[in-house]
């Protein structure tokens, strides 16, 4: 392993990304760039599946979330791994998934709220739909009977507020050892019992609705230990409605949230093998107590499998040092915070930075990158210490492949940047870079506007 990666390496004082020269890339495809490098990919998928599947008897599906980054490249390379399948709200990450090849009956949909457009697409397809409510429930069964199909559905649970403590979750905002504090949690998707078990009831006895499965998120625990608590009354819910009415579930569904989150550079969280550990011991424990046969086990990791395998090339322009008063540096980048950062991880905002055309150089000065946005917070990095630069060097940050592109926007009409899949040496384009003209391809100007003009 390198010193940033198993698949970056620092060659003749350049940096290489799977093979590939960063600052040949700049220079060829224009900056600023994203690349990704599919043998990290894979590696971050592999490591990931074979923690749980390794430890659990039967058949572990791991839908990598489509919103951690939806591109049809990196989706591609995942549809290809065993084991692999995707998680999908609305219809252009359902689109994504299948487009990219990704079987329907490994596809998840999730969400709340969902339209009449996205519950035909996911019926007609033959893929999972997490339900919601018993709205959502009466809603999905209503155009599966238009259909004339069965449903594929999971009953989506919540746990009690009360049982949510603060020092459990891994947030910048907070510290350990505040006992009691409850931390407000979203109560925007699932259903707490006794609703979830009403919704189980009702949606078995459907014509319509073929009920495979339960889901539940748990957020990002600190300690396993807490996560397992919950699981282990989501299996108890599922006992009850089995003891009710008989139905063993096919798959449940767990969802996401095996991270290190950061503090700074540094990483506090349980290792993914005790999460592997701990969690696959649950199943199995509870299922064979239950007398009943272990189902598939869904885990819909994202920041987990695509962060490491992408940077964000940028290059330097003008800079400005102010002697006067705060002996403050700022180095200008093209760059931008309407890509360049993560709205799940905000304040978490640390990505290292080499120098891709420097990239031996001593750390000598202190300075904030910024930016060209119409925003005094478009700040990529703060009071970082970094190598001496010139106009035109470019500065590889890394771990930027979780909800970047994919949460990007036009701020400023800043145009999206390109993005190039690099393997064993070669790169490829996967993105081309936006235009201005991309940006108002949707826009109409009314022809009462227009023929104002000649007034």
């Amino acid at each position: 392993m390198g010193k940033y990666g198993d698949y970056i390496e620092i060659a003749n004082n350049n940096l290489i990304f799977d093979g590939v020269n960063c600052a040949e890339l700049a220079q060829k495809y224009g900056t600023p760039l994203f690349v990704i490098s599919e043998n990290t990919l894979r590696k971050n998928f592999r490591t990931f599946h074979d923690a749980f599947q390794s430890r659990y008897p039967a058949e572990v599906l791991t839908t990598v979330g489509l919103k951690s980054n939806y591109g049809l490249a990196m989706r591609k390379i995942l549809a290809t791994e065993p084991g692999a399948g995707g998680e999908a709200f609305g219809l252009g990450e359902l689109y994504s998934a299948l487009v990219s090849g990704i079987h329907p009956r490994k596809i998840v949909m999730n969400g709340c709220s969902k339209s009449i457009d996205i519950l035909r697409a996911a019926i007609d397809a033959g893929i999972t739909i997490d339900l919601d409510c018993l709205e959502e429930i009466y809603r999905t069964e209503a155009v599966a009977k238009e259909l004339n199909k069965k449903a594929y559905v999971n009953v989506r649970c919540r746990l009690p507020l009360a049982k949510v403590h603060m020092e459990h979750y891994v947030d910048p905002r907070y510290k350990d050892g505040i006992d009691g504090a409850e931390w407000e949690r979203t109560m925007k998707f699932g259903n707490e019992p006794p609703q979830a078990i009403e919704c189980f009831k009702y949606a078995l006895q459907s014509d319509y609705l073929n009920v495979v499965g339960a889901m539940y998120h748990g957020g990002i625990p600190r300690r396993v230990g807490f996560h397992v608590e919950e699981l282990e009354e989501l299996l108890d819910e599922i006992k009850v409605v089995h003891d009710m009415t008989g139905w063993s579930p096919e798959m449940v569904d767990i969802s996401g949230g095996f991270t290190p989150y950061r503090y700074g550079n540094e990483f506090k969280c349980p290792s993914l093998e005790q999460y592997a550990e701990d969690i696959t011991g649950l199943f199995i424990r509870k299922f064979e107590s239950f007398g009943m046969k272990l189902p598939m086990l869904v885990l819909e990791p994202g920041r987990f499998c695509v962060e490491k395998s992408t940077m964000f090339l940028t290059s330097v322009g003008l800079q400005k040092h102010d002697t006067q008063l705060t002996d403050h540096k700022w180095i200008y980048v093209d760059g931008n915070t309407n890509e360049m950062i993560d709205p799940f991880d905000a304040q978490n905002h640390y990505h290292h930075i080499v120098v891709a055309n420097n990239a031996e150089a001593p750390e000598e000065q202190i300075v904030d990158v910024c930016g060209q946005l119409c925003s005094s917070d478009d700040i990529l990095a703060k009071q970082r210490k970094i190598p001496m630069v010139k106009e035109g060097d470019v500065l590889a940050f890394l771990d930027m492949g979780a909800y970047m592109e994919s949460f990007a926007s036009n701020a400023n009409a800043m145009p999206r940047s390109a993005t190039v899949i690099v393997s064993n040496g070669r790169a490829d384009l996967a993105r081309r870079r936006e235009t201005v003209q991309d940006i108002f391809a949707r826009d109409v100007i009314p022809y009462w506007l227009i023929s104002s003009d000649k007034k």
